[in-house]
């Protein structure tokens, strides 16, 4: 029998709708919306961090006080669900970082794309060793497909074709970035870089 979403799922469905759709206003209208992409996505993030067990669970924090239901949860519905809650979050800082081109976005992209393919992957093959199907793993097999792609659409282009489609309005930022990946020890490419950032603020 399908479980019914719990309003922690609500939320978060409603959470990640928000977060794709300012994402995809953020390409169309350029750094008028850096904010909102920041915001909206930290706080998704936080969500995942915070409520990963509950999410793929389907379950609310006061069914925990039944005993039955309590004897119903393994250890394998409660460590892989946390980790991959974790893993979710970090994934989307990283999608942050491709966003914003921080210091050490390549690694940050590079690094969520292996971990949420190394989780997948572990997890696919204990349900193939254990022959038994567990409802809560497709639930975090979508999420994770879904940051993948992501990921892979903000890591994979060069920097340089990153760069002017994100910020196609914005040629001082650009050149500063570029300067400053050339050779980030140099003083004057940082103060650039800085100076280039406040202006989105």
């Amino acid at each position: 029998m399908k479980q019914k979403d719990t309003l922690i799922n609500k939320l978060e469905k409603a959470g990640a709708v928000t977060v794709v759709a300012v994402w995809i206003l953020r390409i169309i209208l350029g750094p008028v919306l850096n904010y909102a992409l920041l915001v909206t996505t930290t706080l998704l993030a936080i969500y995942y961090l915070w409520f990963g067990f509950f999410i793929f669970n389907k379950l609310q924090p006061l069914q925990l006080l039944y005993l039955e239901i309590r004897q119903s949860i393994t250890v394998f519905r409660i460590i892989p669900t946390i980790l991959m809650g974790i893993i979710s979050s970090y994934a989307l800082i990283a999608i942050l970082f491709g966003f914003f081109f921080y210091p050490g976005m390549q690694f940050m992209l590079s690094s969520a794309l292996i971990l949420l393919v190394l989780f997948t992957g572990t997890m696919t093959g204990i349900q193939y060793i254990k022959k038994k199907f567990d409802p809560f793993c497709p639930r975090m097999y979508i999420r994770a497909a879904g940051l993948m792609i992501i990921l892979l659409i903000l890591w994979a282009p060069p920097v340089e074709d990153r760069l002017n489609i994100l910020f196609r309005d914005h040629p001082e930022f650009i050149e500063a970035y570029l300067d400053y990946r050339e050779d980030p020890d140099d003083p004057e490419n940082i103060q650039r870089l800085r100076e280039q950032r406040s202006r989105f603020r």
